[in-house]
């Protein structure tokens, strides 16, 4: 089964216990970072779990929590501490106390690579049935010759099976530890859609076809230059749609 988020980074400075973590998950994409630099090149938003040394770097761990939010919000993060620590950390989904022994991390980050893919899926799916609920209101409930509303329900019933199948491998735990993890902003109703994306950007790249709902490797496949405007990243293209009845302006290289 793919995963829309696939890689786990190993964020330790000490690199026996680094070496040992990477063979341990050695049936994972593992990226091992040994410097805080290391780090802000390995991270990214195709990482599903962060296995981080609490007292990594100057700064201690904060600072790479604060890039996690940032980049990617459905990573799930687990803190190695040592037992001077006593306090959990906030920012954890989970927490370790070395020394950290292969069964107990590699239970915990297959339970958090679940969870952080369900995360992704699942909001996917609810940005893509809000968007045919929204076509079907534009259209007064008659959208069946608009090809991109049959793009979205197709797409819809291709995520209802890896979310099924991922389903099957978590607890009732986990499952309400994700939804748990949803806001109001993450789904909204009615016009509130400004989460899902910007209030009237559009559904693709008027040049290319790009569907700009879907992720390409983990990344927005659009940019967004201004209030209203916005460059697609597969043709350069941009588009302003400050109201609906804006088009195409330009194409930006």
């Amino acid at each position: 089964m793919e995963f829309p988020a696939s890689a786990v980074v190993v964020c330790e400075s000490n690199r026996t216990r680094a070496d040992l973590y990477e063979l341990w998950l050695d049936d994972r994409e593992v990226r091992q970072t040994l410097t805080r630099s290391q780090f802000a090149d390995a991270f990214d938003a195709g990482v599903a779990v962060l296995v981080l040394d609490l007292s990594f770097g100057e700064g201690g761990a904060e600072p790479v929590s604060e890039r996690v939010e940032s980049t990617a919000p459905h990573c799930r993060v687990l803190g190695i501490r040592g037992r001077s620590r006593a306090e959990p950390d906030p920012s954890c989904d989970r927490e370790l106390e070395r020394p950290v022994f292969e069964p107990d991390l590699a239970e915990c980050v297959e339970t958090l690579f679940h969870r952080a893919n369900y995360h992704l899926l699942l909001d996917l799916y609810y940005r893509t049935t809000v968007a045919i609920a929204t076509r079907e209101w534009r259209t007064d409930g008659d959208p069946e010759n608009d090809e991109r509303y049959g793009r979205l329900r197709d797409r819809a019933e291709r995520l209802q099976d890896p979310l099924n199948r991922l389903r099957e491998r978590m607890t009732d735990e986990d499952v309400h530890a994700v939804l748990r993890g949803f806001t109001v902003e993450d789904v909204p109703d009615g016009e509130s859609d400004a989460s899902i994306e910007a209030k009237y950007r559009p559904d693709e790249c008027s040049r290319c076809g790009l569907d700009w709902n879907e992720p390409i490797d983990g990344r927005d496949p659009v940019a967004q230059l201004g209030a209203y405007v916005w460059r697609c990243v597969n043709c350069g293209h941009v588009d302003m749609r400050a109201d609906p009845s804006h088009q195409s302006i330009t194409s930006y290289k």
